[in-house]
């Protein structure tokens, strides 16, 4: 773009003018700082971490971190995590610490616009590596980005900072209509003390294959699904894999899962992750998720899912976790556990009445995510 078709005060700059590349390392056994944030600890679109580990946790050199500045997860950019530490600590190397050239930017606007789509498009975009796409800082202080003057930088940081905090009391309402779904869900599933395993309930648990296809790609017959698409709650498809038919055929002759089923996470860090498979078209799934079909003459899907979905099942998930390497949960041991046996008609109360819950849940996460959504789309609108 030529300088003059720029819109009035903007300018074209390279992202190295106006932030800092921050990377003085620390071991964790040598230092007297208490906090530890991994990229597991950011929140896709939320400048705002709420939770970490310490040093303890971790071994290997990693970032030391100054309050206020920003810590920018290089690896897997497609997640999206850009956060502000409130705190001195220490992060992930396999996070970039930033903070932004006061003469070049306003220091509260670079974090807004490392959120922005033109941003993070970009970042993508230079990311090397099949399995774990990274981002050198080096290519990534070459990149060039239009930036609004500084009247307009200030209007903007004023608008998004408003809307962080509607996000932020939005967040707020929402952990409350979490409690109310966990305590409706503590005393609804406590009403019998008879117990059933799932299996009986149940008329087929199966997980995907053991071995991996060939030709995983962004396009194909079948789309691939695996742990990392499960989140609790919801199918998350950032990034999309399919298989060929031949390939699909292998998988789906044993593990044939369709749309209503339930799907559950059974390896590694996303164990216990559980929805709905809310997908028309025939998957093929990883040994690393399971799918539970209910028998809809002995029990209620719903009162199923919402069931997995408990806190005092996700922590008896945990508990029987086992392995080295990876942790995970054996189909045997899914099959045997122990679910309240209630009969059907009351089942299905439960199950209605906690997924109107659920859906006053989801409400609350659709105005967050347009909220975000909003945020991110500000300063796109303006440079087009």
């Amino acid at each position: 773009m030529v300088e003059q078709k720029l819109p009035e005060g903007w300018q074209m700059v390279k992202f190295g003018d106006i932030a800092k590349h921050i990377s003085k390392r620390i071991e964790p056994s040598e230092t007297d700082l208490d906090i530890y944030v991994g990229l597991e600890h950011l929140d896709p679109d939320s400048l705002k971490i709420k939770r970490h580990g310490t040093p303890s946790d971790v071994e290997g050199q990693k970032l030391l971190v100054k309050k206020g500045q920003i810590i920018f997860g290089k690896r897997r950019a497609y997640q999206r995590k850009v956060a502000v530490a409130d705190w001195d600590c220490i992060c992930s190397a396999h996070a970039m610490v930033l903070e932004a050239n006061s003469a070049k930017v306003i220091p509260e606007f670079l974090p807004f616009f490392m959120q922005s789509d033109v941003f993070m498009n970009r970042a993508v975009a230079i990311s090397e590596g099949s399995l774990s796409p990274t981002i050198k800082w080096k290519i990534l202080a070459q990149q060039e980005f239009l930036i609004p003057p500084t009247d307009k930088q200030e209007t903007y940081v004023s608008i998004l900072k408003k809307i962080s905090s509607v996000v932020a009391s939005s967040e707020r309402a929402l952990a409350q209509a979490n409690l109310l779904h966990d305590v409706l869900g503590i005393k609804s599933y406590s009403t019998t003390k008879k117990l059933t395993t799932l299996d009986s309930l149940c008329i087929k648990i199966q997980d995907g294959t053991h071995f991996s296809p060939q030709n995983i790609g962004s396009s194909g017959d079948y789309q691939y699904v695996t742990s990392k698409n499960i989140r609790m709650g919801k199918m998350e498809f950032l990034e999309k894999e399919y298989i060929s038919q031949e390939e699909h055929k292998k998988i789906y002759t044993r593990c044939d899962v369709r749309k209503g089923d339930i799907l559950l996470t059974k390896d590694g860090a996303n164990t216990g992750n559980v929805c709905l498979n809310e997908l028309d078209s025939e998957i093929s799934l990883l040994s690393s998720v399971a799918f539970l079909r209910v028998d809809p003459n002995k029990a209620d899907c719903n009162y199923v899912y919402h069931w997995l979905m408990l806190r005092t099942t996700q922590r008896d998930i945990s508990s029987q976790m086992a392995g080295n390497a990876i942790t995970r949960l054996t189909l045997k041991k899914i099959k045997s556990m122990m679910i309240p046996d209630l009969c059907l008609n009351e089942q299905k109360r439960i199950g209605d009445l906690l997924s109107r819950s659920h859906a006053l849940i989801q409400i609350f996460n659709n105005k967050i995510e347009h909220l975000k959504r909003l945020n991110r789309a500000i300063l796109a609108a303006e440079e087009n």
